[in-house]
């Protein structure tokens, strides 16, 4: 029996640490100027193995569960890399579906000062649901057109298991709306997603507890909400929850949403309760951003309760009041973007 089986698509990202380029806010929004029709130097190049499923079952076989990966590859360089990627991390490979009809998927990821900019692209793919053994959880996560087409037989599954679900939609989950997901969302027992996600869903409401108020009237028993540097919440029926961003350097941020939901669902699965889980994900995260790519600095679990003994003041604050309400506010409002 697996304790979580991650589904969703795989890529090999290509990453390029730039500096020649000028950041603006531009009607709210911050936008990069380059140089157009120019070459432009790259301080530093990078090939990884990633995508959000890979990331979480790479992360989730770290932290010493036993993992499973449903995805769809091609037998080329790609495919192959990720592959043996994941027999390397000790991911059981038996539901890695090899179809040559499309290449496996690339990304190419622009770092500029630690954050990052991704151009996706997901290759067509005839998803459909392996026969998977009991797991205690499914990770479900980004996959591309046609990701629909797998709902209902993970439904059964999920309902036939009593199997717990972890949803962390990608971008073309997001972009098909509610009414696609909500089928899965109804199943949901734990929803990921940053504030910009969760905004494109519910409306653009600036308080976080309104945010995961409105992700929970859609199915979910329990949301982790991320904020970037300002630090993530949690919201379920232990409480609603805040805590800070890890505190330590930040070489380039791919993979940090990724990181801090594994461990929290990881935390969850030893039985943890959410506030707990909500000191695991921070942690996880803070030390990937220490690396370059998703995955090079995901945690062992020995490594991530060694980092959270260290600091042992690093803990949550429950919301209880507008008076406490109004302090985190604060504290977020003074936090660098």
């Amino acid at each position: 029996m697996f304790d979580i089986i991650s589904i969703g698509d795989a890529t090999i990202d290509t990453f390029l640490l730039i500096h020649d380029v000028e950041i603006k806010n531009v009607e709210g929004c911050k936008k990069a100027i380059l140089n157009w029709g120019d070459k432009l130097p790259v301080d530093q190049y990078y090939r990884s193995v990633a995508g959000n499923a890979a990331n979480n079952a790479v992360g989730s076989s770290r932290l010493g569960l036993s993992t499973g990966f449903y995805t769809v590859l091609a037998h080329d360089s790609g495919g192959r890399e990720i592959a043996h990627k994941m027999e390397k991390e000790g991911v059981s490979t038996r539901f890695i579906i090899k179809n040559d009809s499309h290449p496996t998927n690339a990304s190419t990821v622009i770092s500029y000062q630690g954050e990052r900019t991704i151009f996706v692209y997901h290759e067509h793919r005839k998803y459909s649901l392996p026969n998977f053994p009991a797991s205690h959880w499914v990770y479900l996560t980004s996959m591309g057109v046609g990701f629909e087409k797998i709902y209902k037989d993970l439904g059964k599954y999920l309902d036939k298991y009593k199997a717990k679900l972890g949803f962390n939609p990608g971008t073309f989950q997001l972009r098909k709306g509610l009414k696609a997901n909500q089928e899965m969302l109804q199943r949901t027992d734990i929803l990921s997603l940053n504030v910009q996600e969760a905004q494109s869903w519910v409306g653009n409401v600036e308080d976080p507890e309104e945010l995961c108020s409105r992700l929970l009237r859609l199915g979910p028993k329990a949301v982790a909400l991320t904020d970037g540097r300002r630090g993530a919440y949690s919201y379920s029926e232990e409480g609603f929850y805040y805590i800070e961003e890890f505190p330590g350097p930040r070489v380039e941020s791919t993979g940090a949403g990724d990181a801090f939901t594994t461990a929290y669902i990881a935390a969850l699965i030893y039985g943890l309760p959410h506030a707990e889980a909500l000191r695991w994900g921070p942690v996880n995260a803070g030390s990937v951003v220490q690396k370059i790519g998703p995955q090079a600095g995901l945690l062992t679990r020995r490594e991530l309760e060694l980092r959270l003994e260290k600091i042992k003041k690093f803990q949550p604050i429950k919301i209880t009041n507008d008076t406490i309400k109004s302090q985190v506010a604060k504290i977020v409002a003074g936090k660098q973007d």
